[in-house]
């Protein structure tokens, strides 16, 4: 059933029943204050030490309430791509073959509420490995819905030809498609690095900064930096963010069709969001301002990463790890993550 309260009002009432649904101890570990910069900003997508409260340790009802609450925050699109993701982590856990306690688990996932969902200012985050959500809520409205990351390893499941499981398949398929769309030119300016780095260049940092070389982003994890060790300074540079300039072919250099597979591939990550929200952060975007940029192999199963920046817009792709067969893909708003200045004026003091 399609709701007809705005997504706002869906977080604020389903929050409210998991909360309430908690006895202490487990809201102790799943509440945190808003004013708590630090960690509100501190997003993962990789298995790590997670702050709030995990799947694992709820009951059956308040599973269902936490699922209720990603469903208010989701398109159903959305919702069934992270919950493949999270399955995911049992086949992941058998193909590593790890003990039944290992860290590949469904239900290491973990749900934070930042202050409270009565108040004026709060927010959430969902987050373990490959899938992080970021909401922001100010005076009755979602002020952020990024950083919103989703990501698959493997990336494909198939038995011989037939894909049994391919959770982030779009996000590669519409790319592919504008790229396999450009004149030898267009391409030309496209395509800034026949080597794709092994990450996205900004990995978790808190903030997206002014500029910065792959891994060196202020505040982005050191598990991630070390990825980058044996990259060369030649790709680095080439692949380097650098927001007032960005990288790549712009949108004003496509024909008509071709930035209509623009706008389809930047639907892709904009329809994760529940259609009122979508379309509201649609609005924001100017796609005349975009550029893309493309690094790696253009063919199937190789080595490769794509960047859409423009305006408030970043968008950052790669599956490079595990033969090319380990997805990373991100969402972010260069201006809004979070949604709150006075946390973006601390992080730029701290970073």
């Amino acid at each position: 059933m399609v709701s007809m309260t705005k997504p706002a009002d869906d977080m604020r009432e389903t929050a409210v029943a998991w909360l309430e649904s908690l006895d202490s101890e487990q809201r102790a570990r799943a509440s945190f204050d808003f004013t708590d910069t630090e960690q509100r900003s501190d997003w993962a997508y990789f298995p790590r030490d997670h702050a709030g409260l995990p799947l694992l340790k709820q009951d059956a009802r308040q599973q269902k309430l936490l699922h209720a609450l990603l469903t208010s925050a989701l398109s159903l699109p959305a919702y069934a791509k992270a919950t493949s993701i999270m399955a995911l982590e049992s086949v992941l856990n058998e193909i590593e073959g790890r003990s039944a306690d290992a860290v590949r688990d469904p239900g290491r996932y973990f749900l934070s509420v930042f202050g409270s969902p009565a108040d004026n200012q709060w927010g959430w985050r969902f987050e373990g490995h490959h899938v992080c959500l970021n909401f922001t809520i100010i005076d009755g409205e979602v002020a952020s819905a990024t950083p919103i990351f989703f990501g698959a390893n493997p990336a494909e499941v198939a038995r011989g030809d037939n894909v049994i499981l391919r959770p982030c398949g779009e996000e590669e398929d519409a790319a592919r498609e504008l790229l396999l769309s450009l004149d030898a030119d267009q391409r030309r300016e496209a395509v800034i690095c026949d080597v794709a780095p092994p990450d996205f260049v900004l990995s978790n940092a808190p903030l997206v900064p002014d500029e910065c070389l792959p891994g060196e982003a202020p505040g982005a994890s050191p598990f991630v930096t070390r990825l980058f060790g044996e990259t060369s300074n030649d790709v680095k540079d080439a692949v380097r963010f650098d927001r007032a300039t960005p990288k790549g072919l712009p949108a004003s250099q496509m024909d008509a069709s071709q930035r209509n597979l623009l706008s389809e591939l930047v639907d892709v990550y904009v329809s994760r969001l529940p259609e009122p929200l979508a379309e509201a952060e649609g609005r924001k975007i100017n796609l005349d301002a975009v550029h893309v940029a493309w690094a790696g192999a253009m063919k199937r199963h190789g080595p490769h990463y794509y960047r859409l920046q423009g305006g408030s817009l970043l968008i950052e792709y790669d599956n490079t790890q595990d033969d090319a067969n380990h997805v990373h893909a991100v969402w972010r708003d260069t201006d809004n993550d979070f949604g709150d200045d006075a946390l973006r004026g601390h992080l730029r003091r701290e970073h």
